[in-house]
């Protein structure tokens, strides 16, 4: 992909998110390193121009095309912008001019905003290690080599990993879940975006997580689903399974060095309706459940089930604007409108070591959904965990049930919230 009037295909991920992108649903998520010292705005936009260097095909904007969207490189260069209030928000990348992320500064934060539409967690860490390094090359003087890159390494990180590893003699997995169990929920006023985060310390959690045999991800994914079944417990007469999509990385299963998407989402659950479950129940579950599916034969089955989706004669054939008009119906209904809530891992974020001591903190947030009002995202940086929960409601049940659950195990957390209106009271509400 090279020159400016270059473009190229969405992956198929890509080709969905552009098409439910609305007002509530950007499709936007957040990643964000807070370093030592307060941003110069000047040299974080030269440090942007050099990392498009580095990664030219982020220089590009969202094209409709008769039966797809598609990027088309530009000679525009995207702008640093001082951060607004609320995160994930006010971004129309089909806009003339949009690009499909935004850079923003605050204080000591430098905080990347991107579309689900070009890439997922792993491919935007990526790109903001690069920013944050070109950044500290230029105020800190850390050494680096300017990497250019070659025609091989364009087309490996440009290339659609699903259609790359798509069998077609594999079936596509059964995955009809049913009703689930729904938050009781509503919408907040539009370009409202409410984050709460959790730090917690890694070894501490790593210590509980011990206890009990299992990963740190198992471990607070059943957290995470004991807290909706007590939510479901206090507020719903009638009983529902309780049903989390959890997006797993490809690239840990086939080799890849993709920027675009390439996950798939697995949906651990627990039915209700089957009576009451202790705690090491839904962890054995989950273990279980996590282990019969994450294999390379069984995700293979979800690559497949992505590619045939997009394959279907009568979504190829469908038009742009009428893809744009019932997408986002058919997404609610069958995709996130099967799960009761999402959790995602992001992993531990490493730095070069000259980098390390100029960077306090990594954090993400999960990109707003109608069908999942309340999503949490995690990643550790150093010694502590950072879980983020987003939140297009006013209110934070599912936020203060599952921060009481991993106090009640003995583990320390220190909450914060962008809602700086209610934050005393969020605060308080948290800690009791």
């Amino acid at each position: 992909m090279r020159g400016d009037k270059s473009w190229y295909q969405l992956d198929n991920a890509g080709k969905l998110y552009s098409s439910i992108i609305s007002s509530r649903a950007t499709t936007l998520f957040r990643l964000s390193a807070t370093l030592t010292s307060p941003i110069y705005p000047d040299l974080l936009q030269e440090a942007l121009e050099l990392t498009l260097q580095r990664f030219p095909f982020f220089k590009v904007q969202l094209k409709q095309g008769f039966f797809w969207y598609y990027f088309e490189g530009t000679d525009q260069m995207p702008q640093v912008e001082k951060e607004r209030y609320y995160p994930c928000m006010s971004l129309s990348i089909k806009k003339r001019g949009s690009f499909p992320y935004r850079v923003y500064y605050y204080n000591n934060r430098i905080a990347l905003e991107l579309s689900h539409s070009m890439t997922d967690g792993t491919g935007g860490l990526k790109f903001l290690g690069e920013l944050v390094k070109q950044y500290l090359h230029l105020k800190e003087g850390i050494p680096i080599e300017q990497e250019e890159i070659s025609d091989e390494q364009l087309e490996a990180e440009t290339e659609n990993g699903f259609r790359r590893y798509y069998d077609k003699s594999i079936p596509a997995p059964k995955t009809k879940l049913g009703n689930s169990f729904k938050l009781p929920l509503e919408l907040d006023k539009k370009g409202y975006y409410h984050i709460v985060t959790g730090i917690i310390p890694v070894e501490a959690l790593k210590k509980k997580a011990k206890e009990y045999d299992v990963s740190i991800t198992i471990f607070l994914t059943a957290i995470y689903i004991q807290s909706l079944l007590t939510i479901q417990e206090r507020t719903s007469r009638r009983k529902r399974p309780v049903v989390i999509n959890v997006p797993v990385n490809m690239r840990s299963y086939f080799p890849s060095d993709t920027m675009r998407n390439f996950f798939v989402s697995i949906t651990p659950s627990i039915d209700a309706r089957l009576g009451k479950y202790e705690f090491e129940e839904i962890i054995q579950e989950v273990k279980i459940e996590f282990s019969r599916l994450l294999t390379p034969k069984k995700l293979k089955q979800y690559i497949k089930q992505s590619v045939i989706s997009e394959k279907s004669l009568m979504l190829r054939l469908m038009p742009s604007p009428i893809k744009d008009m019932v997408a986002p119906s058919i997404y609610s209904f069958f995709g996130e409108g099967q799960y009761t809530s999402g959790l995602s891992n992001l992993g531990i974020v490493r730095v070069p070591s000259e980098m390390e001591k100029y960077i306090e903190r990594v954090e993400c947030y999960p990109p707003p959904s109608i069908g999942n009002k309340v999503k949490a995202i995690l990643t550790s940086y150093k010694e502590h965990m950072y879980i983020s929960f987003g939140n297009l409601s006013k209110d934070r049940m599912l936020e203060r049930e599952f921060f009481r659950s991993i106090r009640e195990l003995g583990i320390q957390v220190t909450i914060e919230t962008n809602d700086e209106e209610n934050e005393d009271g969020l605060l308080s509400e948290m800690r009791n």
